[in-house]
């Protein structure tokens, strides 16, 4: 019966031994709270650098999109057109600077190149894209 009672007794600190190892330490807490700052400060840096980016793609879809309107309207207008006569032409929409060239019998008589530069401010000076196309008779 003795054994029988050692056994039970061993039993029982077996059970209060696993009760008390239930749940996390303060230490542990503790670690893991630094590991998740540590995480949220990282992706937190991101966003400064991810609104540059989509500011900028803003920026140059725009300018984009000003020059092949300028394109468009040369092209409507046609070969004979006044809008078509040799020269550098430049106009501002907002803060977009549109400037265009048409050049006469390039590459080949009949036909005109026109060069349409877009610019925009940028952090370090200007930003510009530049679009080109031929309209031949």
């Amino acid at each position: 019966m003795k054994a029988a009672r050692t056994a039970k007794t061993g039993a029982t600190t077996l059970r209060r031994i696993k009760c008390a190892e239930r749940g996390f330490s303060l230490v542990e807490l503790m670690v893991t709270l630094v590991l998740i700052g540590i995480g949220v400060m990282a992706v937190a840096a991101l966003f400064p650098l991810a609104t540059k980016n989509v500011n900028d793609a803003r920026l140059l879809t725009t300018a984009l999109g000003r020059a092949q309107d300028k394109i468009e309207e040369l092209q409507q207008g046609g070969y004979s057109s006044s809008l078509m006569n040799p020269g550098t032409y430049t106009d501002s929409l907002s803060s977009y600077v549109r400037t265009w060239a048409v050049q006469d019998s390039l590459p080949t008589v009949g036909s005109k190149r026109v060069n349409v530069s877009v610019s925009w401010p940028a952090r370090q000076g200007r930003e510009s894209v530049n679009l080109a196309t031929y309209i031949a008779r």
